[in-house]
């Protein structure tokens, strides 16, 4: 089991980097969309009627793609203030699998309503790129599924650590003095 939570892990990182790049491009392409949009506007008096189009779609992936890059990292937000009252190592041992365990359910049925709804528009055209919107709505079946894929790792790092692992615990961001701090496997706090 050591080897697939190694092989997941790095599978997991790599799709984290692969992410992360495609934040940056995507970031890149939609900030010089928009500021042509506004050159041509108001300098040339035209306007490029797809621009704004393609910058909504670009936002719509770059949602997917971030919220797998900060749930690997561990940075979604939770609030942690009645589990940390419970008993001993009560949250490690039953509640952050039951929380691995609602997270892929609910991953798993927003892959499958994403690819519904993807496959029911797959032949519709979006209005001024005319494009097919199975492009823009890929986004939801591609995020879920790359989560479900980083929810699956947190959990064999939990019962296998390997080096490949991410240190941070899904479940366990915590907010109550304005600073954030994740915990790690082995149970420090790190800032």
């Amino acid at each position: 089991m050591h080897r697939l939570s190694y092989a997941v892990n790095t599978f997991a990182n790599w799709q984290v980097r692969f992410c992360n790049f495609m934040l940056v491009v995507l970031g890149v392409v939609m900030t010089v969309l928009i500021l042509s949009q506004v050159f041509c506007r108001y300098v040339l008096g035209s306007s490029m009627s797809w621009s704004e189009e393609a910058a909504r779609y670009l936002m719509v992936w770059m949602g997917s793609l971030g919220a797998v890059v900060g749930l690997r990292q561990g940075r979604h937000i939770g609030v942690r203030a009645l589990v940390e009252r419970l008993p001993g190592d009560t949250y490690d041992r039953y509640l952050v699998p039951l929380v691995q365990g609602v997270m892929i359910v609910f991953l798993g049925y927003l892959f499958w309503q994403g690819v519904e709804l993807a496959q029911f528009n797959w032949d519709q055209l979006s209005p001024a790129l005319e494009i097919p919107m199975l492009i823009p709505y890929a986004s939801v079946p591609a995020g879920a599924a790359m989560m479900m894929l980083d929810v699956v790792a947190d959990m064999l790092q939990d019962h296998w650590p390997t080096p490949a692992g991410s240190q941070a615990n899904i479940a366990a961001v915590v907010l109550d003095t304005g600073e954030v701090t994740a915990t790690c496997a082995g149970g420090e706090d790190r800032p």
